[in-house]
């Protein structure tokens, strides 16, 4: 299994560490540097342009050989032994948890919506659910619980999403569900 660990800054002997996205290069910027062991390769570097949060890491893929790096909230799927990006996600995720059955990583992008990825990529991601924030979110089995921000009313309200199929139930954001461009996957039109 790949081995990985996060450095405290761009090393100062050895190769270069590679840009992500590639263009990252010219601005001779340090994003998060992570030096990578992969089991049948070199070890190698990367260094990985922010996103838009504070939240950063680097997590074992479901597909069980890729991995997911995060960079202040942005992520990169790359596969550690070719160095090859494969995609990138979101670009303001500010939480991931570990799911099983099937195994999973559940991204919060921006206390907003969240996303289910597993081992063929994106299984789900749910309608925009919170004006501004999640407050008391539980995972439990079936379903993820929580309150969402109700922005006229200045008042917290709950929401639930089916952990299956990302179905949602309540939910205070009345306003559009994604961006134009973006594909919704498993969503229902129920609001508050």
């Amino acid at each position: 299994m790949t081995e990985f660990r996060v450095l405290p800054g761009l090393p100062s002997f050895g190769p270069p560490a590679q840009p992500f996205p590639r263009a990252f290069q010219q601005l001779g910027s340090e994003g998060l540097v992570v030096e990578v062991r992969p089991a049948a390769a070199g070890a190698w570097v990367g260094n990985f342009r922010h996103g838009l949060s504070n939240f950063s890491g680097v997590y074992h893929h479901p597909d069980g050989h890729h991995l997911l790096f995060v960079a202040g909230g942005q992520g990169y799927v790359v596969d550690p032994t070719t160095h090859a990006l494969e995609s990138e996600i979101g670009a303001a995720i500010i939480g991931i948890s570990e799911l099983s059955n099937p195994p999973s990583l559940l991204l919060d992008h921006q206390g907003i919506v969240f996303e289910r990825i597993g081992a063929r990529g994106r299984i789900w991601r749910t309608r925009r659910l919170s004006w501004d924030g999640f407050r008391d979110v539980r995972i439990e089995a079936e379903a993820i619980t929580g309150l969402g921000w109700h922005a006229p009313t200045d008042t917290w309200q709950p929401f639930e999403v089916d952990l299956r199929t990302g179905r949602t139930c309540k939910g205070v954001y009345v306003g559009p569900d994604l961006t134009e461009g973006e594909e919704v996957v498993a969503s229902d039109d129920s609001a508050a």
